[in-house]
């Protein structure tokens, strides 16, 4: 596993929010928070591909790759929907393995 995304195995669950357009969250949304909370939260700039839409719906799970820009190491990460409040939905990352 990468050194600088082995932090993401030894971390709590994150969440976060996007926001819905119907029923969906679009793919490149997706993409940019999932990226945009790893840099937030544990300082690794990452590049993330995810692939496709999810459903803006409770247990709702997709896989998506991060590769850490510096390294070009990868790690994969499971995004489950937990809630959704009108327009947002939010979710957990976890690492896969």
């Amino acid at each position: 596993m990468p050194r600088r995304l082995l932090l993401l195995a030894a971390a709590t669950v994150l969440g976060m929010g996007l926001t819905a357009c119907g029923s969906s969250i679009e793919q490149d949304e997706l993409e940019k928070q999932v990226a945009s909370t790893l840099e937030t939260q544990f300082g690794v700039a990452a590049d993330v591909s995810c692939p496709g839409d999810i459903d803006a719906e409770v247990d709702t799970t997709t896989e998506c790759t991060a590769t850490d820009r510096g390294t070009g190491e990868e790690v994969g990460l499971r995004i489950t929907v937990t809630s959704v409040d009108g327009g947002t939905a939010n979710f957990d990352i976890a690492p896969v393995g």
